[in-house]
């Protein structure tokens, strides 16, 4: 049973960070946030059943609260609250996942298309969360808390771990995978119940799980597909695209969300995660095939196909990594355009189901820059120049950030004077302080390596006066003044372009 909070109570003696790669996890960032638009007006699901003990004791602990920053809380999230339940939780998950730890809860990103869009227009209320967290003692109530939810990762890892293994072994994927390692589900016992929210964060997806009576596995294991399957519709995006032509059939299905009928390479994804996971259904061949052609009606077009064509994977012996491309190679177009001219599509549901929700509506450049970054994360630095190219072109011919990755692709090529050229323009165009910052950092970096002392200094001074608020930054602006840049053999862990972890 959860204890009530009150004075005396005993502290938790253990923390709740998981050890790296561990599947779940819960930390004070998301209890912070979810615990702020509770005393602001956040009142979905409370009393309901399965409304967690936790979120009552809390919301009755701060029920007299009357620090300076509730009537800002409230204020804020009147103003941000958004009229669809779903799409309000979602922005606030969203932030929590993107929010520096406290007692800030900054949101500073590498990238600019490192913030999700539904984030960024959330910027300023992490003033105000930082001072409701003094105010109220977040830290304090964050420590009576862990004991339930200790109890809670308890119980998701008993039902978690099995399927886990169950559905990695199938596609032929390593337990101790970077791709295995990286899927997160957080535990949230502050918001509504039964509500899930899925992200996809670097080509990571994590998965946030608020109170649940019973535990959505199935939800959770679609989303543990997506995240191991995304990255291959990228790697062979060649032939994803010869089979492209089908997603005209897609258009017309009032099922299918838009972000799906935008990117026919996560489309391509979500088909394939459905043909898994029927494939590793314990149930009768008949129902496992009525549940593909159910979701080919909604607009999963690639469903039937990669379900019939996974026996010929199981008997291959290869991962899914190498044999990606085979699934791919064996779509008859003929045969599935006919399948779908015969197809009748299913109405598009009143709502939005919770089990499946969409991705958030980014843009082309947006799509062009994320897909460079992966690919130069591949070595794949051919493509990741022509996906940066692409996106400069289609911003009408400059982009900060387009700039700054073909810098970036530059220096993997050891092209320094194309690095400096793309460097510069990044800084000249760049509005974010960050990427302004860091083009300086770099450009101070490139002119020490080549000699030149004076050039580097002035970089590194501009580096710190671009008015980039990340600590990490500043010091190597700092280090770079204090001593000429050598590039070591061994990267360092604080390498500029590194991306810290949600």
């Amino acid at each position: 049973m959860v204890r009530v909070f009150g004075i005396g109570l005993l502290l938790a003696a253990s923390c709740l960070q998981a050890a790296e790669g561990d599947q779940l996890d819960a930390d004070i960032r998301m209890f912070t946030v979810m615990t702020a638009i509770n005393v602001a007006g956040y009142d979905d699901g409370v009393g309901a059943r399965g409304d967690s003990q936790v979120r009552q004791a809390v919301r009755k602990h701060l029920e007299n609260f009357d620090g300076e920053s509730r009537k800002l809380l409230e204020n804020a999230y009147q103003e941000l609250k958004q009229n669809d339940s779903d799409a309000n939780l979602s922005q606030w998950v969203s932030f929590a996942l993107t929010c520096e730890p406290p007692p800030t809860f900054a949101l500073l990103a590498e990238l600019p298309t490192d913030l999700p869009p539904e984030v960024r227009r959330l910027r300023g209320f992490s003033r105000v969360l930082e001072q409701f967290y003094h105010e109220a003692d977040i830290e304090n109530i964050w420590q009576q808390a862990q004991p339930a939810y200790e109890q809670e990762m308890l119980r998701y890892q008993d039902a978690l771990a099995p399927m886990l293994f169950r559905t990695a072994g199938y596609l032929r994927i390593s337990a101790q995978s970077r791709e295995y390692q990286g899927f997160k589900v957080w535990i949230d016992l502050m918001s509504a119940p039964g509500a899930i929210n899925t992200r996809l964060y670097g080509g990571e997806v994590q998965l946030v799980a608020h109170p649940n009576a019973e535990i959505p596995l199935d939800e959770i294991q679609h989303a543990f597909l997506v995240h191991l399957l995304d990255r291959l519709s990228i790697r062979y995006r060649e032939e994803v695209s010869r089979v492209e032509v089908l997603s005209r059939f897609a258009m017309f299905a009032p099922a299918l969300d838009e972000a799906y009928k935008s990117d026919f390479e996560l489309l391509a994804t979500q088909c394939l995660a459905k043909a898994v996971q029927q494939q590793l259904r314990r149930a009768p061949e008949a129902e496992k095939i009525e549940a593909v052609n159910q979701a080919l009606r909604e607009g999963y077009v690639l469903t039937p196909h990669f379900y019939e064509k996974l026996a010929d994977f199981e008997k291959s012996g290869e991962d899914i990594n190498r044999y990606y491309p085979e699934l791919l190679r064996g779509v008859d177009l003929k045969r599935e355009a006919a399948r779908l001219q015969e197809t009748k599509f299913v109405e598009a549901p009143v709502k939005p189901t919770r089990s499946a929700p969409a991705p958030p509506k980014v843009s082309e450049v947006d799509k062009m820059l994320e897909r460079g970054e992966f690919l130069m994360t591949q070595d794949m630095l051919d493509e990741a120049r022509k996906s940066f190219m692409g996106a400069i072109e289609k911003a009408g011919g400059s982009h900060a950030q387009g700039s700054y990755g073909l810098a970036r692709v530059a220096i993997l090529e050891a092209d320094p004077d194309l690095a400096r050229e793309h460097f510069a323009r990044a800084a000249e165009l760049a509005e974010d302080p960050h990427l302004r910052a860091m083009s300086y950092v770099y450009l101070g970096r490139i002119a020490d390596i080549i000699g030149n002392r004076e050039e580097a200094v002035k970089n590194y001074r501009l580096a710190l006066d671009s008015g980039d608020p990340a600590e990490r930054t500043r010091a190597l602006a700092k280090q770079g003044i204090q001593a000429p840049f050598e590039r070591p053999d061994d990267e360092p862990e604080e390498e500029p372009d590194e991306k810290p972890k949600p």
